[in-house]
């Protein structure tokens, strides 16, 4: 037993015991392999506390940690929870290689890290142009989208990000060089890697999802530019001014909008997916927002829609997002197999259309719909990030003050 004991401890003392199998902890440089064959690369540590190997991920201002980590044998799995996105890996010296995998999709793509200090990105180059600024933005011009551009320049260091009117693409960073851009990040489930190059008053791109597509755009400064207001873009039909659904919740009671917890108070219905990580950023405003501003008038109910092939599989993220986050109000599961939207209106057909996850609906205290706030300005976006946030504390404290 003593033995066992001692072998036990030299498992999880990583640095501690000389086995070139466990993984090196420090600062690691990782790359995930794109569909063209590109280099997506972002930056992890890994670190030892309290004899838990855990990941710390550095995007720009953000940092995640990912501590559900099996390592058996020469191989690591590190689980990105309430994403389905894991890295599974080999160790070798001083260097990870293996992949990175949505499993219930199955779409995967390589993944390769090492100790390594430097930067994302590398080049000798001075950078032709300043990208601070804001951008009118097009994406796949074939099939127009809208979207902004947001981004601050340091030497030729780069941070920023995309609006769109579904959100955002969190928290880019990278660098210019020449009339070149290079800009990546990785929050489990939404790998990035942009690269464009300016052209005279227009830059030019391709915005890489790891190996799953490439979407092209263009972008031009305009500093007066705007998207649509969020507001506006998701309606009820003609002849309603209410929502009503039922749906499980994680102990499978099916909780509707109708229920005595919901009579005369202000509801927030999110419409979200463990899947989405602007769905992820709005969770985390709302609990803020609750923490520092109780109120027995408001309340908060999350219908949330799955690809997870089965309900089983689908309520289990919702439980692993709701113990992640120590949600205190319920999530039902809406929707599981895929996230059509199609589908997910015939749910609550008294809406016209739905455009994003998430999707937001404010209920004044008699039922009746009083915004819908279509995708979400998350903390990468900066002066729209703050102005959400001010703009939901006015229309929720207005509702409660009727």
């Amino acid at each position: 037993m003593r033995i066992f004991k001692l072998f036990s401890i030299c498992l999880l003392l990583f640095q501690s015991c000389n086995n070139d199998k466990l993984p090196k902890l420090g600062e690691y440089r990782a790359e995930i392999r794109t569909k063209d064959n590109s280099l997506l690369p972002f930056k992890f540590e890994l670190i030892n506390d309290s004899n838990r190997l855990i990941m710390v991920v550095e995007n720009d201002k953000e940092i995640l940690i990912y501590d559900d980590i099996i390592f058996k044998g020469d191989s690591l799995k590190i689980i990105m929870p309430p994403y389905d996105a894991v890295i599974i890996a080999k160790v070798k010296n001083e260097s990870l290689y293996g992949r990175y995998l949505k499993e219930e999709s199955g779409k995967e793509a390589p993944f390769f890290a090492t100790i390594n200090n430097e930067s994302k990105f590398q080049s000798n180059k001075k950078a032709n142009f300043s990208l601070s600024g804001k951008y009118k933005t097009v994406f796949r011009p074939k099939n127009p989208y809208p979207g902004l551009g947001i981004f601050i320049q340091n030497g030729n260091e780069v941070s920023g990000t995309f609006r769109k009117n579904t959100g955002d693409t969190r928290f880019l960073s990278g660098i210019t060089f020449g009339d070149s851009i290079l800009l990546s990040t990785f929050d489990g489930a939404h790998p990035y890697l942009i690269k464009a190059e300016k052209k005279g008053d227009t830059i030019f791109g391709n915005l890489h999802y790891y190996s799953s597509s490439i979407t092209e755009f263009w972008m031009v400064e305009d500093k007066n530019y705007e998207l649509a207001d969020s507001k506006s873009l998701t309606k009820l039909k003609d002849g309603f001014q209410s929502i009503n659904f039922n749906f499980k919740d994680t102990n499978g009671k099916f909780v509707s909008l109708n229920d005595v917890q919901f009579k005369n108070k202000v509801v927030v219905v999110q419409i979200l997916g463990t899947w989405c990580p602007n769905c992820l950023d709005e969770t985390q405003f709302f609990l803020s927002y609750i923490e520092e501003n109780p109120n027995e008038d408001l309340v908060f109910v999350g219908l949330s829609v799955e690809a997870a092939k089965t309900e089983e599989k689908a309520m289990k993220r919702i439980k692993n997002m709701i113990d992640k986050f120590n949600i205190p109000y319920p999530i039902l599961l809406a929707q599981y197999g895929g996230t059509d939207k199609e589908k997910f209106l015939k749910k609550i057909p008294m809406l016209e259309n739905i455009i994003s996850y998430p999707t937001t609906i404010i209920i004044d205290k008699s039922g009746k719909v009083n915004s819908i706030h279509t995708g979400f300005n998350g903390p990468a976006t900066g002066q729209a990030y703050v102005d959400y946030k001010e703009d939901f504390k006015t229309e929720i404290k207005g509702l409660l003050d009727l």
